[in-house]
Formats: C-alpha cells, structure tokens, sequence
C-alpha cells in the first residue's frame, strides 16, 4: 500500500516556516558576518538539492491526529513509497489484519495503473513543495536571533510586505512567522517554527479563510554524511476553502530509525523489507513479554 501524499501536503506547508523576526543579537552577527537572508537562501538550495539525490530510505512512522494513532513501516522506492500499517491506535494488528495488509500489498505491487497514478502524485507534491521552498527567500525577511551554539544558528522571520503572493499555499506561506534554526557550517536546516500571525482570507473572506493562530513545525536530522530526512512534522490550523471543504488539520507525525534502502530496489522487493519489519516487531513483542 502507497502512502497517501498527505504527508508531502502536510510538509509543503510547513516548509514555508522558515524563520519570528525578532532583533538581531549582536553577538550572533559578530559570529558570522553572512548576512541571514544569504545564510537561509544557500540552506534552502541545500534542501532542495538533497531532495533531487537519489537517496532511499526505510523508516518507522508515527502519526497521530484527533481522529487516528497509527504506526507505519515505509520503505523509499524509485516508484514512490511503499508502506505497511504495524498498529492501530496502540494496538498492534491481530491474524486476520495483518493478512489484510498482505493481500493489499501484493494487489498494489501488481497493479500497474495504480502504481502511475500513486506515482504522479507523489512527483506532483514534491513539485509543488519544492516551489513553495523555492519561494522562501523571496516571501520573508530574515534576522539573526539571539546567540549561536556552536554552529548552530537561530534566524528570526517575518512576512515580506513587498512580497506578492499567487494561490492559496503561497497565501498561507506568507502569512506565517517564526523561527528557522539551521546548520552553519554545513548550511542545512535543523528545525522551523511557525505561526500563522493573520487570519488569511480569499476572495475577502467569501471564498475560504484560515484562522490566525495556526501553528507549524518541521523538524530535521541528519542520517548519513550528505542527506537529511524530515522527523517530525506537527500542523494545527483550522479553516475553510471554497466554502466546500474545511480545512481542519490537526496531525503529529514522527519518523524515526532511518536505514538506506539499496538503489534499484523493487516494490517486490519494498515488500518485503516491509514483511521483515513485522517479523521483527513480533519477536521483539515476544522477548518483551518472555520478560515480565
């Protein structure tokens, strides 16, 4: 089974939380003379360069919102992710479950059709997420923000009043501030944060609006010597678009235990490492419960 594009749409979003605009801290410009705006514009072309690698990997996902808890196993493919849900709302599937997941699998590996709509709309989110980032330096403004620690940086943010925005994302986008903190010397990005400082309307309110408030963060670690992967991705805004659907996301995703995949790796193959996490999750489960 593919996993949704929610994710990527959930990030799309959040990558726009770059960094609050505060004061800049006259010991953080003593430390580097680079000014932020060039600083944050070489971290996101670092970000969008790591994306076109062909880097895989496989992971263990988390995520929460109010209507669900879900563990997943995904693996990273050349035709897109593939992922295995392991348990439900802190309940790990039973027999028949786990044979569901089986069957849905083996249907999905096997459906060429399928597999190119899946795909397209992965390349379509990640498309439409690397637009936004690209947009980035353009739609703020940028300040050093307290002390540095090391090499790691704090970059306030606010939204750029000469900066016109096209669409509902890049409306959202530009109505956020927060605070980047990245990587200085490796210019990469550690973590965003990110509220929604006005209530965007569309069409003066007539079309949709997103509440003031919403809040955004994206959270970043490094997994091998040149790529990072996102590990944490939590959204709480509140809305309505069109006045036909309502935008009402409230989601925690946390991703963890990152391992390459080897390049060229099949689905049947993606399956596979999916079934082996499962193998282990069960004996892990049987050693824990031989214990108490």
């Amino acid at each position: 089974m593919l996993a949704s594009g929610r994710f990527a749409t959930v990030v799309l979003i959040v990558a726009a939380a770059v960094p609050l605009y505060g004061q800049a801290a006259a010991s953080a410009l003593q430390a580097n003379s680079e000014p932020a705006h060039d600083l944050v514009r070489d971290v996101i072309y670092n970000e969008l360069h790591d994306r076109e690698r062909d880097s895989h990997w496989e992971y263990r996902s988390e995520s929460v919102s109010s209507a669900e808890n879900l563990i997943r196993e995904q693996v990273e493919t050349d035709r897109g992710p593939l992922f295995r849900l392991l348990a439900q709302d802190g309940t790990p599937l039973d027999g028949a479950q786990r044979e569901r997941e089986d069957e849905q699998l083996e249907q999905y590996i096997r459906s060429p059709g399928e597999i190119a709509s899946v795909e397209r709309a992965h390349a379509e989110d990640e498309a439409r997420l690397a637009g936004i980032m690209e947009l980035l330096p353009e739609a703020f403004l940028f300040e050093y923000e307290g002390a540095p620690a090391g090499d790691v940086m704090q970059i306030a943010f606010r939204p750029d009043p000469a900066f016109r925005p096209s669409g509902y994302e890049a409306r959202i986008v530009h109505g956020l501030a927060g605070t980047l903190t990245v990587d200085a010397r490796l210019k990469r990005m550690i973590d965003m944060h990110g509220v929604l400082s006005e209530r965007v309307e569309f069409g003066y309110g007539l079309l949709g609006h997103v509440e003031k408030g919403g809040t955004f963060e994206i959270h970043r670690q490094q997994v091998s010597a040149d790529h990072w992967k996102t590990d944490l991705v939590e959204v709480h805004v509140l809305g309505k678009i069109l006045m036909l659907k309502t935008v009402s996301k409230d989601q925690r995703e946390a991703r963890s235990d990152f391992r390459p995949v080897p390049r060229g790796t099949t689905l049947a193959e993606a399956r596979e490492m999916l079934n082996q996490a499962v193998d282990r999750g069960t004996q892990a489960r049987l050693i824990t419960a031989a214990r108490k």
